[in-house]
């Protein structure tokens, strides 16, 4: 063989070799930018280092918030608005698989990349990230055994056409648990303009079919539960 037809063959299975990597790299939908087009006042570092303040541990309580979801094992569930997988990686423990949604890619990429540090591969696998839009949860029919939707109600557009998709993606005997913030003056949550009334809620999740099953003023420091189950 001459070495002018031996280097056309090298090339060759070099063109061919980096063909296929690009096609494999194609197939993975990360962004680094934004994917709404609402302007963000905070930079993504300062909201992640808020997300994941460990004095949340305090007022947000999780492992109240997780124990008021009921039994998780074996069930498939939704974290709605999971931002920094907060309350993601805390349910996959005894969960079959959670999955994280969100409308930013970024923090979907944020969850993804803890997914690759973490020690336990088994855990990182029970983990599955989903972009998706505001006016819907992004869930298959019958999906789903439990949603949890925490900060994240209030910058929902037409909730009850949103908590009817939810209700949708849960099985027949699903049951879906909000957390938001109370009204008034506090040193965390929104503005007060993205605070819903926990009784308009309610209201809110009965036109959407839900039975309510608890509503909890008074065991969050700023935040109150509402617990409903789907008929």
């Amino acid at each position: 063989m001459s070495m002018l037809r031996y280097w056309i063959i090298a090339f060759s299975i070099i063109v061919i070799s980096c063909a296929k990597d690009n096609s494999t790299k194609s197939t993975i939908q990360r962004r680094a930018q934004d994917t709404v087009t609402i302007p963000v006042p905070e930079s993504f570092d300062l909201q992640v280092k808020k997300y994941e303040d460990p004095k949340r541990q305090n007022w947000q309580d999780p492992k109240f918030v997780i124990e008021a979801l009921g039994d998780l094992n074996n069930k498939t569930i939704a974290d709605i608005g999971a931002g920094t997988g907060y309350f993601t990686f805390q349910m996959a423990v005894p969960a079959k698989k959670v999955i994280a949604i969100d409308i930013e890619q970024r923090f979907l990429n944020y969850i993804e990349d803890r997914k690759t540090e973490m020690y336990d591969r088994n855990l990182a696998g029970k983990i599955e990230t989903r972009i998706t839009e505001s006016a819907d949860p992004a869930l298959k029919k019958d999906e789903v055994d439990i949603v949890l939707i925490a900060n994240t109600i209030g910058f929902i557009k037409n909730r009850i056409n949103y908590l009817a998709k939810v209700y949708n993606g849960l099985s027949g005997s699903g049951r879906i648990v909000i957390i938001d913030y109370k009204l008034g003056n506090m040193p965390v949550g929104p503005d007060e303009h993205l605070k819903v009334k926990p009784t308009t809620l309610a209201t809110e999740l009965r036109k959407s079919g839900f039975v309510i099953e608890k509503l909890d003023t008074t065991s969050l420091q700023y935040q109150y539960l509402l617990k409903a189950y789907k008929k």
